[in-house]
């Protein structure tokens, strides 16, 4: 075994671990390029795009998907995404938002390689929390389904945690800081670390600032930022992942606090225990074996477990890409303390590496490797052809509805998401280009509106194939 070779010296694990995040990002980069091709990015890919494109041409983080919030801030502060901006100006692509999320994802390699030497592993055994990191279900199935600001913080966390353990307080500041602006949820991840300092006996800025910035930045942007986008209205899209324990985050937690049972009855099934499971799989329960570590899981945990909408407990989903970084840093701390109880046992320390490689190729098969699901199950000739024959037919200046599928390859100033969500939009539209042979149409409401569109006079069906529909306004001009 690699892993328990004694001559595996801390130069070759270097050169090892660089080729790793070589391999992984050149392979993640042409799988999300051919997910693109493959007309298998949906909508959310779109939306941060159109905001990004908005930016460079003077319309700071404009978007239309969903008509409303107007700008992508009024879905959160994704203040991460303005650094990326410049770079997609000089390459205008979405190619490079693929490459650069693989490349964040992958550079987080290093990190768990200088934690886990740091850790006092051998090299050999450090790799094996690196493996688990870069072959987590959730990180692929992340990194190939879009562009998620998640997969920055992700990153960040990991590095903020080498300088955290390092004492460089300037170098873990900058990383806690890009953490937070990442997103809200990142911001109380970062909270975290000041809990993580008094838990392992740091004091003074380290435990204060943590919270300070990471708790600030979460009550500025959910309450005054976020409101202030959107004119004085929440998002309340958020708080449909909840119900039915509240409209707004106040009526949420105070359901949690004076209905714990209710709570309870509604929030928690066999499919979240499932979930949990799932989650650990890839540690092989090792990171239960570093309590203290997995104080970062808490808010995101929490949240997840609470939500009465199923993506925030599927292991694939971008929901839990926050929780990968607090796993694996507790997966290196218990490895460390189960390779010291068969020191003192006289046992060989790669016997504790045995049952995380087994329990991370478990978790390639259950559920499936996202990679192999993406070469197995893809969009099939015909339909492909039909989409990009839709692309090519829709005038690049034409306001358009389209289907999730469909939209990452329409980008343009209006391009709204189909089935609408505000119906008010209908009269402005140029063309409806629906996929409905997709679930979006699963619903008894999207179903109606597009029964609507097909009998309406105002439109015309100009293309019927491959389980696409396109419609045409009869009022523009067009074949």
């Amino acid at each position: 075994m690699l892993l328990a070779n004694p001559l595996l010296t801390p130069t070759v694990g270097r050169r090892l671990v660089a080729l790793l995040v070589v391999a992984y990002a050149v392979v993640f980069s042409l799988g999300s390029a051919a997910n693109y091709r493959w007309f298998g990015q949906r909508h959310d890919l779109v939306l941060h795009e159109q905001a990004i494109w908005n930016t460079t041409r003077g319309r700071v983080f404009e978007v239309t998907g969903f008509v409303h919030p107007d700008r992508l801030f009024g879905y959160d502060p994704y203040l991460i995404e303005l650094l990326v901006v410049p770079l997609y100006a000089l390459i205008p692509s979405v190619y490079l938002l693929l490459v650069l999320q693989s490349l964040a994802i992958a550079l987080g390699a290093p990190a768990v390689w200088l934690l886990a030497r740091r850790a006092g592993l051998t090299p050999g055994l450090a790799l094996a929390p690196v493996l688990a990191y870069l072959a987590a279900p959730t990180v692929q199935a992340t990194n190939l389904e879009a562009f998620r600001e998640r997969s920055f913080g992700l990153c960040f966390f990991l590095w903020a945690m080498v300088a955290f353990r390092a004492g460089r307080w300037r170098t873990f500041v900058t990383f806690l800081g890009l953490l937070t602006i990442c997103r809200l949820e990142a911001a109380l991840v970062a909270a975290c670390f000041g809990a993580y300092a008094l838990l392992v006996g740091r004091r003074g800025r380290w435990a204060v600032v943590p919270p300070a910035l990471g708790l600030g930045y979460f009550f500025v942007g959910d309450f005054v930022f976020v409101p202030f986008v959107n004119g004085g209205q929440p998002v309340t899209y958020v708080y449909d992942y909840f119900r039915p324990l509240g409209h707004s985050m106040g009526e949420v937690l105070r359901t949690v606090v004076t209905h714990p049972l209710y709570t309870a009855h509604v929030s928690l099934h066999p499919a979240k225990l499932a979930y949990v499971l799932l989650l650990l799989l890839p540690t092989a329960g090792l990171a239960l074996l570093a309590p203290r570590e997995l104080v970062f899981t808490a808010p995101i945990l929490g949240l997840n477990l609470l939500a009465t909408k199923p993506e925030l407990t599927d292991v694939r989903s971008w929901y839990s890409m926050l929780l990968v970084g607090p796993l694996v840093l507790a997966t290196v701390g218990g490895l460390r303390r189960a390779t010291d109880w068969l020191a003192r046992r006289r046992r060989p320390g790669w016997l504790a590496v045995v049952p995380l490689l087994a329990c991370l190729a478990v978790a390639q098969v259950v559920p499936r490797n996202p990679l192999v699901s993406l070469l197995v199950h893809h969009e099939p000739p015909a339909r492909r052809a039909t989409a990009n024959a839709i692309v090519a037919l829709l005038p690049p200046d034409a306001r358009v509805a389209a289907s999730g599928h469909l939209a990452p390859h329409l980008l343009r100033r209006y391009l709204y998401y189909y089935p609408l969500a505000d119906p008010s939009v209908l009269p402005t539209l140029d063309y409806i280009a629906a996929d409905v042979a997709s679930s979006s149409f699963d619903d008894p409401p999207s179903r109606a509106q597009l029964e609507r569109i097909r009998q309406s006079p105002e439109w015309v069906l100009i293309l019927d194939r491959e389980g696409y529909q396109v419609f045409r306004h009869r009022s523009s001009a067009g074949p």
